[in-house]
């Protein structure tokens, strides 16, 4: 048992405060430090048995500094713990970190430091500091009995905002709390390490309602404005488990890796080990899109998506587009697009669409966390674009899978200046070299292949057949161009 020094600098006694005794700077301390120290100590005594020093009618302590090492074991008790504009300090996380709480003040009734079967609290702190967040005027009711700490009523402010909560801190030191709301409170993180130790400060807690409203929240990779949750039994045991929860979720504003949303809603259920998504909505890209579905494990199942009047701008390298690590799979029973504009500014190969319409269904649109298109079939037509600073109109493409899982292509359109177009390919599984590619024109410029990148250097010719095959990036192609009854010898060249 470790052991203690108390000094005390001044007693103060008077008769007619017979049974009152004022002690000055008491300082409680063992080897290291001092744990205790209090410039005003007031001892209310025992009127029953004023001679033993073991139980009083009250103790109060002003301007106290108290640390919270749980291992002071004297048998001193107290009918009423009184606590003025003093401070407590609360170790966490293997005294990594603690919890200061300022000018406390308030009582636990009874109080004993050996042995505490049952007792009540209600205390009042200027200031509660937890790493960089401050909490002002907080404010925590309830009692202990059998173990367990019951929480009846914890408030306090957080910046312009403020939270209250109802909880019980069970004997293994886990939390059940019941009732969770937060208000206007502006909460970020700026490193992913913060994210990932969050739970950390509990080990073991379960939040039976969480309510978060008119809120922010700025994370390394997302930010949200004014967001508003709803949700119920949160569980966190080592990992998180969203069994038997459900989560309504809306929010004025997301912003995640550079793209913003507005006007954002979700709506989840979970049941065992699946996420039912009953409603997802959001604007986006000057139009919309909303969807339903479900998550479990790593796959992502969308029943039906649609987009409408999206503007979307695809970013220079394809591969930079971000997915979240958690799905693997994402499949798609039922894709739409209404009408909306596809652009892309890359400086190789630049194409926008006017008015483009969209349709799939059975879709596999990412595989082993790489995007792509892996089965299903997919319809795709818009009113006019450019390709590659070539104006076309009315494109349109057809694209299913055969049995060895190639995608078929089927293209056609309209050249602006004149003549008409189509394209039938055949892409290898892996969605890197086209088995097949066979361009048929009619009344348009043979340059067209140049400009578009399939054949450097064509014969001259306005009506022609193309065999072709090779990589898609780039693209590299040989076989033959037939033109006027003459077929030449196509090289790969790049």
């Amino acid at each position: 048992m470790t052991s203690y020094s108390i000094s005390i600098g001044k007693i103060h006694y008077s008769v007619t405060n017979f049974y009152e005794l004022a002690l000055d700077d008491v300082v409680i301390s063992d080897k290291n430090q001092e744990i205790t120290t209090i410039p005003k100590l007031i001892i209310d005594l025992d009127k029953d048995n004023i001679w033993q020093l073991h139980h009083f009618n009250s103790i109060t302590v002003i301007n106290g500094v108290i640390n919270d090492t749980g291992e002071i074991k004297y048998d001193i008790s107290t009918d009423s713990l009184k606590l003025i504009d003093s401070m407590v300090n609360v170790p966490i996380n293997n005294e990594k970190e603690k919890f200061s709480l300022q000018q406390v003040n308030g009582s636990v009734k009874p109080f004993s430091l050996s042995n505490q079967n049952k007792y009540q609290f209600d205390l009042t702190s200027q200031q509660v500091l937890y790493n960089q967040t401050s909490i002002k005027s907080a404010l925590v009711q309830g009692f202990y009995q059998d173990g367990v700490t019951y929480i009846t009523n914890l408030n306090g402010n957080i910046n312009d905002g403020f939270f209250e909560a109802k909880l019980k801190i069970l004997a293994d030191n886990s939390l059940d709390i019941n009732q969770l709301k937060i208000n206007n409170v502006h909460f970020q993180l700026t490193d992913e390490i913060d994210i990932e130790q969050l739970p950390a400060i509990f080990k073991k807690f379960t939040i039976h309602q969480f309510k978060m409203l008119d809120s922010s929240i700025q994370l390394p990779s997302i930010s949200i404005e004014k967001g508003n949750i709803e949700a119920t039994n949160i569980n966190y045991d080592k990992q998180w488990n969203f069994e038997q929860s459900s989560l309504a979720f809306n929010a004025e504003n997301i912003v995640w890796n550079n793209e913003i949303f507005s006007s954002v809603l979700l709506q989840l259920k979970s049941q065992e080990d699946m996420v039912t998504i009953e409603k997802a909505m959001a604007n986006w890209s000057k139009g919309n899109f909303r969807f339903t579905g479900s998550w479990q494990d790593d796959l992502l199942k969308i029943n039906q998506i649609t987009f409408t009047d999206v503007d979307y701008q695809l970013p220079e390298k394809l591969e930079s587009l971000i997915l979240p690590d958690i799905f693997s799979q994402i499949e798609i029973d039922t894709l739409t697009i209404l009408p909306g504009r596809l652009i892309r500014t890359n400086s190789e190969f630049p194409f926008f669409f006017n008015n483009f319409e969209m349709s799939g269904s059975n879709l596999s649109l990412v595989k082993d966390r790489k995007l792509g298109l892996y089965s299903g079939s997919l319809f795709f037509k818009a009113e006019s674009g450019s390709i590659n600073r070539i104006d076309i109109r009315y494109p349109d493409l057809v694209m299913k899978f055969d049995d060895n899982d190639c995608a078929i292509l089927n293209f056609s359109s309209l050249i602006s200046q004149g003549g008409m177009l189509e394209v039938i390919a055949t892409v290898n599984p892996s969605l890197t070299e086209f088995l097949k590619f066979k361009f048929n024109a009619y009344a348009v410029t043979s340059l067209l292949l140049e400009e578009w990148k399939l054949v450097n250097k064509p014969p001259k010719a306005i009506n022609y057949t193309v065999d072709l095959h090779g990589d898609i990036v780039p693209f590299g192609f040989s076989g033959t161009f037939s033109a006027d009854g003459n077929d030449y010898v196509i090289t790969r060249e790049h």
